[in-house]
């Protein structure tokens, strides 16, 4: 009867432990990392910079959600769920990382643009200078003389000429003094005029009778006008004076030069000359023309 009664309070104890042990029905800690995944997944940077990590911390989500609807082990599924947090917050932290890394390549690449920019004015403004002292020395430098004379024992060829150019000076001004007769300004004298006018309507209407009043009206309205138009003109003003006048001529006289086009051994040489050439020049081996 002993054996019996401590075999049942066994049994019960057995059944009391296994019923503890029991897994919970919802673990904190996928809770947590179903969080942490939405506010990585939510974020811009981690989708530009850190999409493989995040891919990592979905698929450890998964495999714990999985785990734990098939009826696994809590120490397992708490275990894949801290590290599905893990892997997110983690994706948060090289995203972050890596924008600011990006950040700052940009703004080296910005950086050195304006060194850049800068070199190339920099470069720019000396080739300028460059320019300009080539430009002044010139046209300070002498006139280059070429010696076309004949050396000693050079041997000479003939070279055909293809085109003669006669070139004259540039066009002349040529200037003379002329009388031109000038308007003193005095002009009409316009109030005279129409004060004339009525004037003399006034005096002709006091004239005749019928239309040969309105006649004689009319002409002395005529002849008031052209009184007083002239009312304040002094007589025989107008007056001559010089006037100088200039035109552009054509050059005339002697030409400056003859610029000669000839070929020689395949090259085309040009050379200026005094005088006109005939169908071919004289030249020594390297095309130089002599004379």
């Amino acid at each position: 009867m002993f054996e019996k009664s401590a075999t049942s309070i066994l049994v019960a104890a057995i059944l009391a432990a296994s019923g503890c042990a029991s897994l919970p029905e919802r673990d904190p800690a996928l809770d947590n990392a179903r969080l942490s995944l939405d506010a990585a997944r939510r974020n811009p940077q981690v989708v530009t910079y850190a999409p493989a990590e995040l891919q990592q911390a979905s698929v450890t989500l998964r495999q714990a959600d999985d785990l734990a609807a098939n009826g696994g082990r809590y120490d397992e599924v708490h275990s894949l769920a801290i590290l599905a947090s893990q892997r997110a917050a983690a994706a948060q932290d090289v995203a972050r990382v890596r924008s600011e890394q990006a950040a700052l390549a940009a703004q080296r690449s910005a950086s050195d643009a304006r060194i850049q920019a800068d070199a190339a004015q920099v470069r720019a403004a000396e080739a300028q200078r460059q320019a300009d002292d080539a430009q002044r020395l010139a046209a300070s430098a002498p006139p280059v003389v070429y010696d076309y004379r004949r050396r000693q024992g050079e041997t000479l060829y003939e070279a055909p000429v293809t085109s003669v150019r006669a070139v004259v000076g540039p066009p002349q001004q040529r200037c003379w003094v002329e009388r031109q007769v000038v308007d003193p300004g005095n002009g009409i004298n316009v109030p005279g005029a129409i004060v004339g006018g009525v004037v003399g309507g006034i005096l002709g209407h006091q004239i005749g009778s019928g239309h040969g009043q309105d006649v004689a009206t009319g002409i002395g309205a005529a002849s008031g006008a052209v009184i007083g138009a002239n009312v304040g003109r002094a007589p025989d003003t107008v007056y001559t004076q010089d006037v100088q006048r200039c035109e552009n001529v054509p050059s005339v006289g002697s030409l400056d030069y003859w610029d000669v086009t000839y070929t020689f051994r395949g090259y085309e040489h040009h050379v200026q000359t005094t005088s006109p050439p005939g169908q071919t020049i004289i030249v020594n081996a390297d095309g130089e023309p002599r004379i």
